[in-house]
Order: structure tokens, then C-alpha cells, then sequence
């Protein structure tokens, strides 16, 4: 099967589940990630906002800054084709403008920048993910471009549902895996 009919059949999956599975799915891999030694030791974590039936994230991102831990979000540079972390203390109030792929991300005039080499802890959305780490995003390639910039180490977490982990993906050159997939 090519990358992209996975792609959208995954897709139309995602879309047509029912938004209370979808929730207490996503609350079960956030519960997931706070047990994990490398979330308890990172200070400074960056986490997708999720969108079209993605494992929903605004709970993760308010854990961590009850937690005490730095949150970043990934903002589009769409001329660029690549993602900027922008560090986020409020995701009610900070994620209310929609970036150029329709992402909820900070609006232009309050982002502060973040380093990514002060990153402990990335968490990646995907489409698919397999046994490997190997990851299929939406097909613009800006996390490859993304996590190919990031320090040695830090660890990648895919967060997904079971039903979007396969057993093999077509992999390229370019793509970059994650370090570990989380699912409910």
C-alpha cells in the first residue's frame, strides 16, 4: 500500500470516530506519558496541538505546566516549510489563532521563541506509526525537517490510537522516527 492511501484511509478513520471515545482514548495516553521516567525527568517539553481527531493534547500541555515543566508548540513556517518552537503558558489563552495549516498555534504578536536545544522531550503527532518508530505524518515533511534539527537524545514520542499503528510503513531516507509510540 503506498504512504498515501494509508494516509487518507487513516484519516477518514480518525475523523469519523466518535468524539467521547476519542477523549477518553487520549486521556488514558496522557495518563500513559506521565508515568514514563524520561516525561518525570523533562523540564522542558514540546507538544503538538492536536487537530482532526488526533490524540487530543490540551490536557497533556496543562498537566505539564502544572507540573512545573516548560511547554513549547510547534508554529508553522509555511514559506519555509518548517516548524519553530514557541513556548506556550496558558494553551486556553495561547493557542486560539490557527497557523497557516489551520493548526491552532500563538497568536504572531505573543510568541517567544524556544530553543531546541533546551528541548527534554518532543511529542510528535502521526497519521500511522509501526513497530519501528517509523512514522507517517499528512505529507509536508515538517517534522522530518523538524526533528532532524534536534539534539542528539532527546527522545520522540509518537502519541497515536491503536488502530493507526501498523505493522510496516514504507520508509524513505528522509523520515525520521520517533523513539517510542504511546497508544490507549
Amino acid at each position: 500500500m503506498t504512504k498515501n492511501t494509508l494516509r487518507q484511509q487513516l484519516l477518514r478513520r480518525l475523523r469519523r470516530q466518535p468524539e467521547g471515545a476519542r477523549r477518553r482514548k487520549s486521556l488514558t495516553i496522557a495518563r500513559k506519558l506521565r508515568r514514563l521516567p524520561v516525561y518525570k525527568k523533562a523540564r522542558a517539553v514540546m507538544c503538538y496541538a492536536a487537530i482532526s481527531g488526533e490524540v487530543e493534547t490540551r490536557q497533556i500541555i496543562r498537566k505539564a505546566l502544572l507540573d512545573g515543566k516548560r511547554v513549547a508548540v510547534p508554529v508553522t513556517v509555511a514559506s519555509k516549510k518548517r516548524l519553530i518552537a514557541v513556548e506556550v503558558s496558558d494553551p486556553k489563552r495561547d493557542l486560539q489563532g490557527k497557523g497557516p495549516l489551520g493548526i491552532p498555534e500563538p497568536h504572531p504578536k505573543k510568541r517567544l521563541s524556544f530553543a531546541r536545544k533546551k528541548l527534554d522531550l518532543v511529542l510528535v503527532p502521526g497519521v500511522a506509526f509501526d513497530a519501528h518508530g517509523r512514522r507517517l505524518g499528512r505529507g509536508g515533511g515538517y517534522y522530518d525537517r523538524f526533528l532532524s534539527t534536534l539534539p542528539g537524545g532527546v527522545p520522540k514520542i509518537g502519541l497515536a490510537f491503536r488502530f493507526q499503528v501498523v505493522d510496516d510503513l514504507p520508509f524513505e531516507k528522509h523520515d525520521k522516527p520517533v523513539s517510542l509510540v504511546l497508544t490507549d
